[in-house]
C-alpha cells in the first residue's frame, strides 16, 4: 500500500535522518523487518502555478445610447454580464454601471459586478462621443476545479494517485486577490486513512501556491 510521504522526514538521498535507527534491533535467530513507513501529517508543496484567465481587455464595438446626452448603462450591464458567464461559466450575481454618464470621447465610468458574492471592477471608456465604448477588467478568476487540479498533480506520482478537495463554500470561481486562501485536503484513493490538510494561496495574479 503506497502512503502519502513527508520528505522532511528523509535525510539526503532518501535516508533516515541521523539519531533515528533504519532497522529495529535484530532478535536472536533471524533479521526483523523493517519499521513501517510513516504517514505523512503535512507536505509544504512549492510554487504551482495556476491556471489563470484574464477578464476583459476585449474592445466592445457596441453603441451604447440613451436619448442623445448619456450612455445606455442597461445596455452596458447587460453586454458585461454575458462577457463575464461567457468567460467563467457562471453568471453574475449583478452588475451595476454608473448612471447618467455624459457622452464624451475619453470619459470613463465604472461598472461594478459581483460574481458568487466577490465584487470587481470594469471600465467603459468612451471612444467617441457617440456611445461607442470599450469596457475592460483586470479582474482575474481562477475555477476552484483548477486548484483542485493542481493540487492533486503536486501529490501525486506513478506509484501514487490522490483525490483533493477545496472548500471555497459556494463559490466555484474565485476572484483573485492577494491573501486569499482556502482549505484544501488530499486523501490517498488506495487508503483513505492517509491524508493531509492543505491550504491554498491565491495571489492577485492568479498564482496558486500551496502550504
Amino acid at each position: 500500500m503506497t502512503q502519502i510521504q513527508d520528505p522532511r522526514l528523509a535525510g539526503p538521498h532518501g535516508q533516515q535522518p541521523y539519531g533515528q535507527p533504519q532497522y529495529a534491533p535484530q532478535p536472536f535467530g533471524g533479521f526483523a523487518p523493517p519499521p513501517p513507513p510513516k504517514k505523512r501529517t503535512g507536505l509544504v508543496i512549492g510554487s504551482v502555478a495556476g491556471a489563470v484567465v484574464t477578464l476583459g481587455g476585449l474592445g466592445v464595438g457596441a453603441v451604447l445610447l440613451f436619448g442623445s446626452s448619456t450612455l445606455d448603462t442597461e445596455d452596458a450591464e447587460g453586454q458585461i454580464s454575458a462577457q463575464v458567464q461567457e468567460q467563467t461559466g457562471v453568471t453574475p450575481d449583478s452588475v451595476d454601471c454608473a448612471s447618467d454618464v455624459e457622452l464624451a470621447q475619453g470619459t470613463t465610468s465604472t461598472c461594478t459586478v459581483t460574481l458568487q458574492g466577490q465584487d470587481f471592477d470594469y471600465t467603459l471608456t468612451q471612444l467617441d462621443d457617440e456611445g461607442n465604448v470599450e469596457f475592460t477588467s483586470d479582474a482575474v478568476y481562477v475555477p476552484v476545479t483548477d486548484v483542485e487540479a493542481l493540487l492533486a498533480d503536486a501529490f501525486a506520482d506513478e506509484s501514487l494517485e490522490v483525490d483533493a478537495t477545496c472548500d471555497a463554500g459556494e463559490r466555484t470561481v474565485l476572484i483573485a486577490a492577494e491573501g486569499l486562501s482556502i482549505p484544501c485536503t488530499v486523501v490517498n484513493t488506495e487508503d483513505s486513512s492517509d491524508s493531509a490538510d492543505v491550504t491554498a494561496l491565491i495571489d492577485a495574479t492568479g498564482t496558486v501556491t500551496f502550504e
